[in-house]
């Protein structure tokens, strides 16, 4: 073949494949999906079951500590601790800062946060003082579960406290609170925090005086700006020999306790999210008419619109809305709660399929979730039909509190 009909044959092969590109890329009408003609099709999932249900609500793992009285919710007090050991090598521990060749010349517990404040509250620093290594848990401690522990609240001792006025990020955004200990404030420092002998727990307090009408964070142990310890001291090595240095201790773990919003029984006729109350649901949607499909059958888009019908959420508030795939069947799909003492206890936990696990945020009154590769997933045999279940993420503040309307969903599917 010469170069001018090698030319000529390559020129007709482009030609045709962009006219078979361009037809590959119509628009396809909604009258034209309904017309069996076409290769592409709709059906649409009737639901099948939905539940409410409340797990034990926590505010550790999340990167804040909160404070205020925002949404119906108020914030009790927050709880953190620090490394027993410093950061240095050899570490140092709390209580070795005690020793008799050990000068301890001032202390600062300091913690960062992302907002602005101007109040007329003061922020308190607590040592809470007991007798065991562990006095609460970032999985279990709540506002519900604060029976089961010690009271927190009468049984600190003050260590320190600063004023919450003039809070200000700086160019980095963000802002130091500093709690720095000399003198008296120091005494009781080394007396209620340092003995970690007598007092084994090592748990701060944080707590505001005067009521916060807006939400005010601050970063936690999960955060890498988590609260620090820096301590200064001059250690005696032999008769001539004293070292000047500081060590640093380090956030260990965290949460904070605050009273959650009020579960209502309304809130059992949506699908209500809430993380401060611990509020999450299940639905499942009947796919049986999935497997009529001929099994190399394409779903090509499916989305799970869900309206907004009642929420707590401000204008320029974000939230999150998580939906993933459950690992095993649902035995009962009424309310049911984790509180021992209610009617509707159950200790169920709904373990999740790594396979689909989706987040989309709330936007324009809705939440719009493609669900199209959990329908897919399940007409080739690689997930079960469960259903699905919806919690706030984890971004989200606890006090933000949605219900969404149940609705059917419309799939497009590609017959092959």
């Amino acid at each position: 073949m010469n170069n001018y009909s090698f030319i000529k044959w390559g020129l007709i092969v482009s030609i045709v494949s962009l006219y078979f590109s361009a037809c590959s890329e119509e628009t396809i009408v909604y009258s034209e999906i309904e017309n069996p003609n076409y290769t592409i099709n709709t059906l649409t999932l009737p639901l099948e079951e939905n539940k409410v249900f409340q797990i034990s609500p926590t505010l550790g793992g999340n990167g804040k500590f909160f404070f205020g009285n925002v949404k119906g919710s108020e914030n009790l007090f927050s709880l953190f601790s620090l490394t027993l050991f410093s950061g240095s090598l050899p570490p140092t521990s709390l209580h070795d800062l005690l020793a008799d060749s050990i000068q301890v010349d001032s202390a600062l517990v300091y913690m960062q946060t992302e907002d602005s404040l101007s109040s007329a509250s003061n922020l308190y620093l607590y040592s809470v003082i007991a007798t065991e290594d562990s006095i609460f848990s970032e999985d279990s401690t709540s506002y519900y579960s604060l029976d089961s522990h010690i009271d927190f609240e009468n049984n600190a001792t003050l260590l320190h406290q600063i004023p919450l006025t003039d809070i200000t990020p700086d160019s980095t955004g963000y802002d130091t609170l500093k709690f720095l200990f000399k003198d008296e404030n120091l005494n009781l420092l080394k007396e209620f925090y340092f003995d970690t002998f007598t007092y084994p727990a090592r748990t701060f307090m944080l707590k505001n005086d005067e009521i916060l009408d807006e939400l005010f964070t601050i970063e936690s142990d999960e955060s890498s700006r988590q609260p620090r310890m820096r301590v200064w001291y001059k250690a005696t090595v032999d008769e001539t020999t004293t070292i000047d240095t500081s060590i640093l201790f380090f956030g260990d773990k965290g949460l904070s306790i605050f009273s959650p919003p009020t579960v209502e029984e309304d809130d059992k006729n949506y699908i209500t999210l809430n993380s401060g109350s611990g509020l999450q649901s299940l639905i499942r949607y009947d796919i049986n008419i999935i497997n009529e499909l001929e099994r190399n059958s394409i779903v090509k888009n499916a989305n799970l619109v869900l309206n907004i019908e009642s929420s707590n959420l401000n204008e320029d508030d974000t939230f999150y809305v998580v939906v993933a795939a459950l690992a095993d069947s649902v035995e009962n799909w009424d309310f049911t709660t984790f509180l021992p003492d209610h009617e509707s206890y159950s200790d169920t936990v709904y373990a999740i399929d790594q396979s689909f696990v989706i987040s989309r945020q709330v936007e324009d009154g809705k939440v719009e979730i493609p669900i199209q590769s959990f329908l897919q997933y399940y007409k080739n045999d690689l997930i079960s039909n469960h259903g699905l279940m919806l919690y706030s993420g984890p971004a989200n503040s606890p006090f933000d509190k949605i219900r969404l309307d149940i609705e059917s969903v419309e799939v497009l599917y590609v017959k092959p």
